[in-house]
């Protein structure tokens, strides 16, 4: 499998969130999701387990299974 090139973010929430689930051990997506909203997310089980590992706030889409998390915009 092909490691995702994540793009450069310039706001420093962004950058924050991506250094936390990072360092988390959580792997960070490019993500397109509702409302025209674009920018990092992780794909987790639990929203604790994205939301406990950052300060940045964050909002999340339910996919069913799981959650996409995401810094706000």
């Amino acid at each position: 499998m092909t490691q995702q090139v994540l793009p450069t973010y310039d706001k420093r929430n962004y950058k924050k969130f991506v250094k936390d689930m990072t360092s988390a051990g959580l792997t960070v997506h490019h993500y397109r999701g509702r409302f025209y909203w674009e920018g990092p997310s992780v794909h987790v089980d639990s929203l604790q387990e994205a939301l406990s590992e950052t300060k940045v706030p964050c909002q999340w889409d339910n996919l069913g299974p799981g959650y996409v998390v995401y810094p706000k915009g």
